[in-house]
């Protein structure tokens, strides 16, 4: 599951599945895209795992071939990752919902949108995802403008469901039915 992208400024971005051995580099990342956007839902401390756990949350997502990760690089940089998530049961398993994000410095190069086709195409591909969904905060316009450029639609609103230094944002639930 390799495939490359060129992007506007004419770079590559290798997208592939993660491995264990990412663990490191993840974390890195998460930290300076947390403390790059308040448009996520965790700051500049990243996420709360070890190197040991984030290896085997990795691991884990490499192994799961329904609800998968896609790391995005450019000349061996993480510049964005991708998932998609799920419950795995009979009711359910055709729902998934997305994360995306992407390092600033490739904002409005293509990234996010090869990411998304990245998850577009495998969900179609997997012949049991018919639902996407994603949350997006109300505000984080050029976000929303990626996604209704697939056809996602906004289905719903979480009031006040995000909370940066005492202030309350809306996010909108937006949702792709293939």
């Amino acid at each position: 599951m390799m495939r490359n992208f060129i992007l506007k400024n004419g770079k590559i971005l290798e997208v592939t599945g993660p491995k264990g051995s990412d663990a490191e580099d993840v974390l890195t990342y998460l930290k300076i895209v947390g403390g790059e956007s308040d448009n996520i839902t965790f700051g500049n401390e990243g996420v709360p795992f070890t190197i040991e756990e984030e290896k085997a949350f990795l691991e884990r997502f490499s192994e799961n071939t329904l609800y998968p990760m896609f790391v995005g690089r450019i000349n061996g940089e993480i510049v964005s990752l991708a998932n998609m998530s799920g419950i795995d049961r009979p009711r359910l398993r055709h729902n998934s919902e997305i994360g995306l994000t992407v390092i600033k410095k490739y904002w409005n190069q293509g990234v996010g949108k090869a990411m998304m086709q990245m998850m577009i195409e495998h969900a179609k591909s997997s012949k049991v995802i018919e639902n996407i969904y994603l949350k997006v905060r109300n505000n984080n316009e050029s976000a929303i403008h990626l996604y209704e450029s697939f056809g996602f639609k906004t289905v719903g609103k979480y009031p006040r469901q995000m909370k940066i230094r005492n202030e309350y944002y809306d996010t909108l639930l937006m949702a792709l039915l293939l």
